[in-house]
């Protein structure tokens, strides 16, 4: 079969912590033989290192403040009540595969998230990602999914996996097995699907290491006094994910070649989990921003005991019982466990605003950044390594739907999902962190390894923004890279003769892209299905 130009292998939440050693030591060969051939080093996330920023900000070569996708929800930014789910509609930028097309390039994409609802490749296929509702469609040109054989697109996570719940083995083999056998299943599509003709570039993202490491990080951490041996069993089916991992990329990169160049990377890092959980919203309301109403216990009572069953979703809800907005300056709202933003009810955005444009928001804003990045726990402990205002970290057409604060928790620190009813409730403004059964949760420094032509063999290279990966993938492709990119051509990764002999070309500024008018679900029952998978997995409240 004719292999591609290029090939990118997507490892969603690989970390360098577990695969430099794991290369070095012979677990990894199939990426170690990579490395040995090309340049590889860190790749520096998104605020917040999530899943689809991420990987939006891959594809598009910006930031979140370009693109228009922050997190899995759709940001609430003129309204009280939470936003719908967010989908590949939210995503309001060119991509990397529309310019490549635009250019003549076969290209193949599978499992990128966001990419449901499917945006057609001319002249190339998608087939879906985790975004994908129980049922609908998910590859494009529909008989695509006639060549993916028994092909899943996620696995149900074991939600609340706790060591000490007697079914804890059980299920917790019962995941791992299914994860292996997922990735091989997801390998094997992926090889049919280079026999389908000529590519100039295929693209495929593997979930396994961002969903096992979330549950059994403690099984594989590093900076553990040493690997956990509380089951044995539990561990070697761990570890054969990632083998069977390593296998799919070796049959991959085997299936391609030698003359075709490789882009692996991850879309965030890995580590361990918060120890520790802090209360923004309990820090907001000791301070006054952020108002309970009184008597909110004996409203909920009421609530609950007279108003009828059919209204209860009505008046059964945080603002009715606990919030009082009209009396609040700002709230902050869970986007990950270790990100948060903060929200300053400004008059004229929110129906209830109070604090006044311009000067008021600017003192309100800048007085609660200063608190909250100065704040120490008892030990003296920095909790925040940074609170932003919106404009300083984002840049781009839709800054203004972002937070007008972003808190970035240190590692030791975490934020909890349902933030204001948890928070409010509660006298104390650090407490534990338990979230789901996790064990490890993302960090900013994910990983990339770049090889073949037209990349040089030099080792560890230079940390990259997640957004270098789009340029370089049009370079490679031999396609002009359009003006709008934000990072440029990583050209220390690059060989200096082909360089020379094909220096980069630039187009006009490729502009943003409409979003989806009515919230871009074709049903309530598709978005609330993928709801609840998102949810299992730890990404909703």
């Amino acid at each position: 079969m004719p292999a591609p130009r290029l090939l990118i292998l997507g490892l969603d939440g690989a970390t360098w912590r577990l695969l430099e050693p794991w290369a070095a030591n012979g677990r990894a060969p199939a990426l170690a033989a990579l490395m040995q051939r090309g340049t590889w080093g860190v790749l520096r996330s998104t605020v917040p290192a999530l899943t689809l920023p991420a990987w939006a900000s891959f594809m598009t070569g910006k930031n979140p403040g370009g693109h228009g996708v922050y997190g899995f929800r759709r940001l609430a930014f003129d309204r009280y009540e939470g936003a719908r789910i967010a989908n590949a509609r939210d995503l309001r930028a060119t991509t990397i595969w529309e310019v490549a097309a635009a250019a003549g390039k076969r290209i193949g994409v599978v499992n990128l998230p966001p990419s449901y609802p499917i945006r057609p490749i001319p002249n190339g296929f998608v087939v879906s990602c985790m975004l994908t509702p129980p049922g609908q469609p998910f590859t494009s040109p529909p008989e695509l999914a006639r060549d993916l054989g028994e092909y899943e697109i996620d696995l149900p996570p074991p939600k609340n996996l706790l060591r000490s719940a007697p079914d804890y083995r059980e299920r917790a083999l019962a995941y791992l097995r299914g994860m292996a056998r997922q990735t091989r299943l997801r390998g094997e599509a992926t090889l049919r699907l280079l026999g389908r003709g000529a590519l100039d570039a295929l693209c495929v993202v593997f979930y396994a290491p961002d969903r096992v490491q979330h549950y059994f990080w403690e099984y594989v951490d590093p900076d553990a006094a040493g690997s956990s041996s509380e089951d044995a069993e539990v561990r070697e089916a761990l570890l054969a994910v990632y083998a069977e991992l390593d296998r799919a990329t070796g049959m991959l990169l085997d299936a391609v070649g030698p003359d075709a160049g490789v882009v692996v990377l991850s879309d965030h890092g890995f580590g361990r989990k918060p120890a520790r959980s802090v209360r923004v919203n309990r820090w907001l309301a000791d301070r006054g921003y952020l108002r309970r109403r009184p008597l909110w216990t004996l409203r909920r009572k009421v609530v609950r005991a007279v108003v009828p069953h059919r209204w209860r979703d009505r008046y059964d809800t945080t603002d009715f019982i606990l919030v009082d907005r009209a009396r609040s300056r700002a709230w902050a709202e869970t986007i990950f466990t270790g990100t948060a933003g903060l929200w300053i009810n400004v008059r004229g955005r929110y129906p209830q605003g109070l604090v006044g444009e311009g000067t008021e928001y600017e003192a309100v804003r800048e007085e609660i950044r200063r608190g909250l990045a100065d704040l120490r726990d008892s030990d003296g402990s920095a909790v925040f390594r940074g609170v932003w205002r919106r404009e300083d970290l984002y840049h781009g057409p839709f800054v203004g739907e972002a937070p007008d604060l972003m808190l970035d928790c240190a590692p030791r620190f975490g934020v909890l999902f349902e933030s204001l009813r948890r928070e409010l409730r509660r006298p104390d403004l650090f407490g534990p962190f338990e979230e789901l059964g996790y064990t490890g949760t993302h960090d900013p420094e994910g990983v990339y390894v770049l090889a073949g032509p037209p990349f040089a063999a030099r080792g560890r290279g230079e940390e990259l923004p997640i957004e270098a990966i789009a340029p370089t993938v049009l370079y490679a492709l031999g396609v002009p890279i359009p003006r709008d990119l934000e990072a440029p051509l990583p050209a220390n990764a690059l060989r200096p003769d082909h360089w020379a002999s094909c220096p980069p070309a630039w187009q006009d500024v490729v502009g943003s892209r409409d979003a989806g008018a009515d919230g871009s679900w074709r049903s309530g029952e598709d978005e609330e299905q993928v709801a609840d998978h998102l949810r299992a997995l730890g990404y909703l409240e």
